[in-house]
């Protein structure tokens, strides 16, 4: 089974086209982090969250290769540092700029800084990490994202909402949520157990947690961060959720595919938030509310021949026919079977449940597959994952605020390795020939499902 030492290690090693070896020394890397009091102190300990699941966090008095300083002064001679300095408006990485320390940031900002001084200290420690040099110093800017007071201040009562996918994207959206006036009820679905190596990213989990029911035990993990909000766990797809109920309001969507966004689509939830990762290089969030005359989740996630072509390579490492791939969902009895049989290793039974990409992705890890096939995508590092939800909590404040309707943007991309701008927050148009909008039946499914779909809605982006 797939470690999360080993997730890293194959994400460096791709990047940087290195063994897997050499990928390994260059994480052998250990940093410390020298913060003064009050809010300094937290967003040190947030920091060290995001950085720990990577490379080693030291303590205080031990030795280190690197050193980090949060309004405090360098506390060892020699070494390589970066300072970082909060202000009310922004975090700046990598020149100290002077200044009182911010005296509170909200914990959601705390959160997105973090994660990106995170990904600052790896491409100081890691040369040749990030796709460009990032700034020095590297400011990040929370009007540049909308993450204002006002808008984080905004009261939020979760009501007929589920978030879809307990993974990477889904522990960051609750860790960065908990710092949230949030109330309500909040179903969690994930049909999935936790994977070898989702520790390395997913900040609720830990080695115990491993074979254990991803939905299941991020409610366990994460209730005590919520006064007033109750997670339901359900081991389940959000499809098998609306099969239950019939429909479903709203959807957080934490998933990991662009198949399974498209099917979460054309199960008609009203209201969609989004956020996904691609690899370690970029973060998109989408939202919408129908009616609308802009993008829907399936006009951002688009087929694309890719899409086969891992389809295709993950048949062929598993000796199964590509129907079987194809058709989507988990590993069944039958499937699993067939597995098993061509893989004297493996057992059927534990199989059962499990998606194909994760076993995919774990027989890369351990070179048992079949035949040499395409590329295996890799899990991105922690901190991106993170900051993909951090800005999904922050997506769910602005919907309902209502400044995701007053400013009409539906559509975010950033790099996790650059600082964020406020173009960078723009309008994606519906797509004419999308699978879903594009049909003339679905507005017929809408008055079907919704009565009064049509007229229900008083707010629509411009």
């Amino acid at each position: 089974m797939i470690t999360p030492e080993q997730e890293n290690q194959r994400m460096i090693a791709r990047i940087l086209g290195i063994s897997e070896e050499e990928a390994a020394e260059r994480l052998n890397r250990s940093v410390a982090i020298t913060a003064g009091g009050g809010e300094a102190a937290a967003f040190a300990t947030e920091l060290a969250a995001q950085l720990e699941r990577t490379i080693h966090v030291v303590g205080p008095d031990a030795m280190c290769d690197f050193e980090i300083t949060v309004h405090a002064p360098q506390a060892r001679a020699g070494v390589a540092h970066l300072p970082i300095t909060l202000h009310q408006d922004r975090v700046i990485i990598g020149t100290a700029s002077g200044g009182q320390c911010a005296r509170d940031l909200h914990g959601v900002q705390r959160v997105i800084a973090a994660c990106y001084a995170a990904g600052v200290v790896l491409t100081r420690v890691i040369e040749g990490l990030a796709p460009a040099t990032p700034p020095d110093p590297f400011v990040v800017r929370f009007d540049a994202l909308g993450a204002t007071s006002r808008v984080l201040s905004t009261p939020l009562h979760l009501a007929e909402t589920v978030l879809a996918g307990a993974g990477a994207v889904g522990n960051g959206f609750l860790r960065a949520a908990r710092h949230l006036d949030i109330s309500g009820t909040l179903t969690v679905a994930d049909p999935k157990v936790v994977g070898g190596g989702n520790p390395n990213r997913c900040l609720y989990f830990d080695a115990s947690d491993v074979g254990r029911p991803k939905a299941e035990r991020l409610c366990e993990r994460a209730a005590a961060d919520f006064s007033r909000l109750i997670l339901v766990p359900e081991v389940m797809t959000f499809s098998n959720i609306v099969g239950r109920r019939g429909s479903v309001r709203r959807v957080i969507v934490g998933t990991d595919s662009r198949p399974a966004r498209r099917s979460i689509q054309h199960d008609m939830p009203l209201e969609v938030l989004d956020a996904s990762t691609t690899g370690a290089s970029e973060v998109i969030v989408h939202s919408h509310r129908q009616p609308t005359p802009d993008a829907c989740l399936a006009c951002i996630y688009r087929h694309i021949p890719d899409e086969q072509a891992r389809q295709r390579a993950i048949a062929e490492g598993l000796g199964l026919a590509l129907d079987d791939v194809a058709a989507g969902g988990l590993i069944d009895a039958r499937v699993a079977a067939l597995i098993a049989a061509r893989h004297a290793s493996l057992d059927a039974t534990a199989l059962v449940g499990m998606a194909f990409d994760s076993l995919y992705k774990q027989m890369c890890a351990e070179q048992a597959l079949l035949t040499a096939t395409g590329e295996q995508v890799l899990a991105p590092f922690a901190f991106v994952s993170n900051l993909a939800g951090a800005l999904l909590a922050l997506e769910l404040a602005r919907f309902d605020s209502g400044q995701r309707f007053e400013d009409g943007y539906n559509y975010l991309f950033v790099s996790p390795w650059m600082p964020p701008g406020a173009r960078q927050r723009r309008v994606r148009p519906r797509v004419p020939e999308c699978v879903f909008c594009g049909d003339p039946a679905t507005a017929l499914a809408w008055q079907a499902i919704w009565p009064g779909w049509a007229r229900e809605q008083t707010l629509v982006c411009v």
